[in-house]
């Protein structure tokens, strides 16, 4: 049977599932797990017209991956590949001259950072509380280099705002991936990070980036 591999959901480990997320996560200094500590947070109003990409230039880097792509080693349009599933996010791809520059990353719309860390398939990564055309969500950015995570956890942001630089491909930043951006779009408010789900049906609890920004 092969094995199935997935992002990790700090949602799912509230219920002793999937792996733990290192002790030097910079989510805050305490002893609570991120998603106990919160899924409560408040949110800010962001309008559909208040939302903005997350990086320049995106529609020429939405090449490779979209929401719901069925990934496979085999079939997947990135080789190697080693996640399987339905992939619930967008990945905006890096261009040839930006491998070994900076990428900054900003935030698409305004509500606080209630994460950053490093996790399993992301390396580093961001989850930002937001209400989206009046809709709880929560925003998963992956592929960050860690230490690049500017925002405190509870600092308010404004859509726009700068985020993080993206991880060098291929190195422990990103957890061996190529270097590009994931943008994961949760509903409601408790933090789910996984990047693949194992049924088309689990796609629901998701918004599809490219929608959202209207790419």
């Amino acid at each position: 049977m092969k094995k199935t591999i997935l992002f990790i959901s700090i949602a799912l480990l509230a219920a002793g599932c999937g792996h733990a997320v290192p002790p030097n996560s910079g989510a805050a200094s305490t002893s609570t797990p991120p998603a106990v500590a919160a899924s409560s947070a408040s949110t800010s109003i962001a309008t559909a017209s208040g939302v903005v990409a997350p990086i320049s230039n995106p529609k020429a880097r939405i090449t490779k991956i979209f929401f719901g792509t069925y990934v496979t080693p085999q079939n997947s349009p990135v080789q190697p590949e080693r996640f399987t599933g339905y992939h619930t996010g967008l990945d905006f791809e890096t261009f040839p001259d930006e491998q070994t520059t900076d990428v900054p990353i900003n935030v698409i719309c305004a509500g606080k950072l209630l994460v950053k860390g490093y996790a399993s398939g992301y390396g580093g990564y961001a989850v930002q509380a937001c209400v989206i055309d009046g809709e709880a969500v929560t925003v998963v950015y992956g592929h960050l280099r860690q230490s690049s995570i500017q925002p405190a956890v509870g600092q308010q942001l404004s859509a726009g705002d700068h985020l993080a630089v993206l991880g060098t491909g291929y190195s422990a930043e990103t957890d061996g991936e190529r270097k590009h951006l994931h943008l994961g779009i949760h509903i409601g408010t408790a933090i789910n990070i996984l990047g693949y789900v194992p049924n088309k049906s689990q796609l629901s609890g998701w918004l599809d980036p490219q929608k959202v920004l209207g790419l």
